[in-house]
C-alpha cells in the first residue's frame, strides 16, 4: 500500500445501488467541510442488512459515472480481503496504514439505523465518524440510538474541519443544503420504467 503518513482520509462505504449525485453530494460535503485529503468510496461486497444487491462491478461503475472529483477514488479493500462487515474494514485499513487518519462518513440514513450494524459502538471507538444531512433524517437521526450514545462527544458543525485532529469517540453532523436523490427511488423508477 502506498505511503498514507499523516493523511486524513474519509472512508466513504455502502452498497451505493447504485450510485446517485445524493452519494456524491455526501462525498463532496465530506471532502470539503471535513479539509480531508481524501474521500475513498468502499463499495460493500454484500451488505449484511440487505437481501439482494445488483453484483458488485455494476455498482462500482456507477460510481465511475458519477465522476469522481479530485482527491476521490475507489478503494477495494472489502472485496480483496473478503470483508463483510464495516468494523473489520476499518480495523484492517488502521493495521495497513496506522499514521492515516481515518474517518468515517456517512449519510444521516446510515445514522438512524446504525445501532443495526455489527459491532457499532466499537466503531464509534475506532474512528471519528462524520454524519451529513439527508432529506428526511435530519431531526430523526439526531434523536437516534447512536446519537444520544455520542451525545458527550459531538463537535459542533461549525469546527468540524477540526475532527480529523480529535480522537474517538467523536463524531459531527454536517447540514449543507440537502440532496433528495436515493438508490431505492432509482431502483424504483427503473423497475417501474
Amino acid at each position: 500500500m502506498r505511503n498514507l503518513d499523516k493523511l486524513s482520509i474519509g472512508i466513504f462505504g455502502g452498497s451505493f445501488n447504485p450510485a446517485h449525485d445524493g452519494h456524491m453530494h455526501v462525498a463532496s460535503c465530506g471532502l470539503r467541510e471535513l479539509a480531508l485529503d481524501r474521500i475513498w468510496w468502499i463499495t460493500s461486497k454484500q451488505n449484511p442488512l440487505k437481501n439482494k444487491q445488483t453484483e458488485y462491478n455494476k455498482r462500482v461503475n456507477s460510481i465511475k459515472s458519477l465522476g469522481l472529483k479530485k482527491r476521490m477514488e475507489i478503494n477495494h479493500i472489502e472485496r480483496k480481503m473478503n470483508i463483510q462487515y464495516s468494523i473489520q474494514m476499518i480495523k484492517a485499513l488502521k493495521v495497513r496504514s496506522p499514521n492515516t487518519k481515518f474517518i468515517f462518513l456517512m449519510g444521516a440514513d446510515n445514522l438512524s439505523q446504525f445501532t443495526e450494524w455489527k459491532s457499532w459502538k466499537e466503531i464509534t471507538l475506532l474512528v471519528p465518524i462524520a454524519v451529513v444531512a439527508r432529506p428526511g433524517y435530519g431531526l430523526k437521526s439526531q434523536l437516534s440510538p447512536t446519537a444520544r450514545f455520542l451525545s458527550n462527544h459531538r463537535v459542533p458543525e461549525h469546527k468540524a474541519h477540526t475532527l480529523k485532529y480529535k480522537s474517538p469517540p467523536t463524531w459531527t453532523f454536517i447540514t449543507p443544503p440537502l440532496n433528495k436523490n436515493s438508490s431505492s427511488a432509482i431502483r424504483k423508477d427503473i423497475a417501474n420504467a
